[in-house]
């Protein structure tokens, strides 16, 4: 029975269509613990390959300021739209229909949480990141949790964030992110006085 499951679970990640595979609750328990005994009041979330919305919708239940959401397949913005509504989000939750990679570089704002979740077969983090950089998306003290499969490494640095820590559950990996410290600007010889 439980080798039927994992392989019910592994075709369901390679299968084409949605390719939805929401973040398990342990694994959204572990992320929010990571986030310390404040949660993410007051942040302003970017969930990144939304699907279900569960990561973004269950930071705003932990008092998150604000949630975008950002999903490809229009039914799945629809049901994010709809769970939001349900539970009295409709104004603090955002939903943007597009490609991952094109709906970023049209965002404004800062944001201090961001969730990027997508299919294990889809690795475009780097190209991801640097989106989002150059969008200026990143809030000078924002932590970014990357879901992948355990088999993916990561680099220690992305645009605009370094690796913090790496853990594994089962066949998922969370890689944990924080922003860089801006460099200071590289000492040069003094301005010469006129």
């Amino acid at each position: 029975m439980s080798s039927r499951r994992r392989g019910s679970s592994t075709s369901r990640r390679a299968s084409g269509g949605i390719s939805l595979r929401p973040t398990t609750s342990r694994v959204r328990s572990a992320i929010f613990s990571m986030l310390g005994p404040t949660g993410p009041g007051g942040f302003r979330v970017l969930d990144i390959y939304a699907g279900t919305g569960a990561l973004g919708i269950e930071a705003l239940q932990r008092g998150a300021a604000s949630a975008m959401f950002v999903e490809q397949n229009s039914r799945q913005c629809e049901v994010i739209k709809g769970t939001l509504e349900r539970n009295g989000f409709a104004m603090q939750g955002t939903v943007r229909r597009g490609s991952a990679l094109t709906a970023v570089g049209r965002l404004t704002g800062e944001f201090d949480l961001i969730f990027a979740d997508p299919p294990y077969a889809l690795n475009e983090f780097e190209e991801l990141f640097l989106r989002v950089d150059s969008a200026g998306l990143i809030a000078p003290d924002a932590i970014a949790f990357l879901e992948h499969s355990k088999m993916t490494e990561l680099p220690d640095a992305l645009p605009g964030l370094s690796l913090s820590t790496t853990r594994k559950y089962g066949d998922s990996a969370i890689s944990v992110y924080r922003a860089q410290a801006l460099d200071a600007a590289p000492a040069g010889p003094a301005p010469e006085g006129n």
